[in-house]
């Protein structure tokens, strides 16, 4: 709605035409109707009288998930462990479609398969799947990751620029399936693990897993936490997958663990807990969001068992601690207005 606007349309008139509830826009985690928000992109579309309207609009669903995605990508070594844990987040694409992952020789496809069959005409639904996943799949390596070609299910139309300045590939149009390909060998390159608030002060959030006080500086604890972080998202993180990706048996994970006055069950949920009160501090992840990223399917599942753990709901947790902080004064700013 924001980029509606920016584009010189009137929001306020686009919602009323495709039948939205705009007071939904201000509901944190709120749903909207599928054939509402399919009518929104036709009211898009009609109204900005711009057809790359779906490309301008990826720019935006990718800065709204990248907090998500630099959680992965931290929890991640190579781009195919990245990939891997996407599963986890599909979701969030609601009932609109899913994007399945198939192998050729020597690339890999990235294909968008909608929910409704794909239409003769240009769709900007796909077009903001498509750019982006392309933004993020060249967003969180160390090194570039550009798709050597684009399929797109609709005709090619007039003027292909912002078509080919989003993608940088050759474009192929009037195919059965919208898709990215990359070659195979981007899957190992190294992912990028960036410093922010949400993931620095490693060795606290180790210190309150672990009762010995020096178990932040203790290489089992360490790599124990980080192997546990790295299934969460996946949906497992069972002492048997645990233990796996260690590659000791679970004989000897339970063996460390007593060792250091815990047990697995225990310290999976200090685990989920402890990271999604960070979450829920932050203000800057969904509850839906916090809920895939600690391997719950649903968000209900993962308000039932934050309940179990912290007698609330997470977002009466939420609205608990953004109360109780100490509101940051405003400076004057290094950039001002001239007189």
């Amino acid at each position: 709605m924001d980029l509606a606007t920016a584009l010189g349309a009137d929001s306020a008139c686009i919602a009323r035409d495709a039948g939205l509830d705009t007071s939904l826009l201000e509901v944190p985690d709120a749903r909207v109707p599928v054939a509402v928000f399919y009518q929104l992109q036709r009211e898009f579309l009609l109204q900005t009288e711009n057809p790359d309207f779906g490309l301008l609009s990826g720019r935006v669903t990718y800065m709204e998930a990248a907090h998500v995605l630099v959680y992965l990508a931290s929890a991640s070594t190579t781009l195919r462990d990245w990939l891997n844990l996407m599963p986890s987040v599909s979701s969030l694409l609601g009932d609109l479609g899913v994007i399945k992952i198939t192998r050729n020789v020597g690339e890999f496809v990235m294909e968008w398969h909608p929910e409704d069959p794909p239409q003769a005409k240009r769709c900007l639904i796909s077009d903001n799947i498509l750019s982006t996943t392309a933004l993020q799949m060249d967003s969180y390596c160390l090194l570039p990751v550009r798709p050597r070609r684009v399929d797109l299910s609709y005709p090619r139309p007039e003027n292909i620029d912002v078509l080919e300045s989003t993608f940088r590939a050759p474009l192929f149009f009037n195919q059965p399936r919208s898709a990215l390909y990359y070659d195979r060998k981007v899957l190992d390159f190294p992912q990028l693990h960036v410093s922010t608030r949400i993931y620095e002060a490693v060795e606290e959030e180790f210190s309150l897993f672990f009762s010995s006080d020096n178990s932040a500086s203790d290489p089992f604890s360490l790599a124990l936490h980080s192997a546990i972080r790295r299934q969460v998202p996946l949906g497992g993180g069972s002492i048997d997958s645990i233990a796996s990706h260690m590659n000791i048996s679970r004989r000897t994970l339970q063996r460390r663990l007593k060792e250091r006055n815990t047990n697995f069950q225990q310290l999976l949920q200090s685990v989920k807990s402890g990271l999604a009160k960070r979450y829920l501090q932050e203000n800057r992840l969904s509850v839906i969001e916090i809920a895939f990223l600690l391997g719950y399917g649903d968000p209900s599942s993962f308000s039932a068992a934050f309940k179990t753990w912290h007698d609330c709901t997470p977002t009466e947790y939420r609205h608990d601690s953004l109360q109780s902080r100490p509101r940051a004064e405003h400076g004057s700013g290094l950039i001002q207005d001239s007189d």
